[in-house]
């Protein structure tokens, strides 16, 4: 998973905004997806989320908190896209904005992705791809990559899985994340992608994510970061069915 988890981002950041055709996860084998598909399902489908949050170490870390929750709630109500209603809006401070990309990492989808990529780029045999994507996961992985990731850098390992959760939009109940893995780059030092693990059922064997769930969302807060990304289940399907 580790070159999967480089290939991943390599191709993360990169946003197309309109496709030609249909969704390559449902009209084709993985095997038959081209450079632009792989892309498409990385960046700009179901399992990926593009977000934006305040960056106050980006200033130095001297936002004050409130000044980072306000920009951040200005943000999720329409602030980056322009505020909408009438009147003139409340002034908010300007906080820079850091960009992440949530993908859920344990679909069959996203893993077929990242295994193409790498048989487009010649670092793995096809056949081998198809051996790897069929292999089980018995977790969940949902994974966080961006341009700067300094939140993450020296985190405590335990207190960000501490952090860290899907909360189920029809039961309000929170999934804990039981684990992290970082990918960090040539140093040694500087992370580069973060991946969080769920267990797929809980200890009383029930899934974690009942079949009924029509949505989850990923919390993780950071380095003075809340990272947050809602998940449609209904949609996060490709030929075989629920891909999770």
């Amino acid at each position: 998973m580790r070159r999967a988890l480089t290939a991943s981002l390599m191709l993360g950041m990169v946003v197309t905004l309109s496709w030609a055709g249909g969704d390559p996860w449902k009209s084709k084998p993985f095997s038959q997806w081209d450079e632009k598909d792989v892309r498409r399902i990385l960046a700009d489908s179901p399992w990926s989320k593009v977000i934006q949050v305040p960056a106050a170490w980006m200033t130095g870390g001297a936002t004050d908190p409130a000044v980072a929750s306000a920009a951040q709630e200005h943000s999720a109500n329409g602030g980056i896209m322009g505020d909408r209603g009438a009147g003139t809006p409340p002034a908010v401070p300007k906080v820079p904005q850091a960009t992440f990309v949530v993908r859920w990492l344990s679909s069959r989808t996203v893993r077929e992705a990242v295994l193409r990529s790498e048989v487009l780029a010649g670092r793995m045999k096809e056949e081998d791809a198809e051996k790897k994507a069929a292999e089980p996961l018995e977790v969940y992985q949902v994974m966080i990559v961006g341009p700067d990731m300094k939140p993450f850098q020296g985190e405590d390992e335990k207190a960000l899985v501490a952090t860290t959760y899907l909360l189920l939009k029809k039961t309000k109940q929170k999934a804990p994340a039981s684990g992290v893995e970082f990918q960090r780059g040539s140093d040694g030092k500087t992370v580069q992608v973060v991946a969080f693990s769920f267990p797929q059922k809980s200890a009383t064997g029930e899934a974690t994510i009942p079949p009924d769930e029509k949505s989850v969302e990923f919390y993780s807060s950071v380095g003075g970061a809340n990272i947050r990304a809602s998940f449609e289940i209904p949609k996060m399907e490709d030929a075989k069915g629920r891909d999770l």
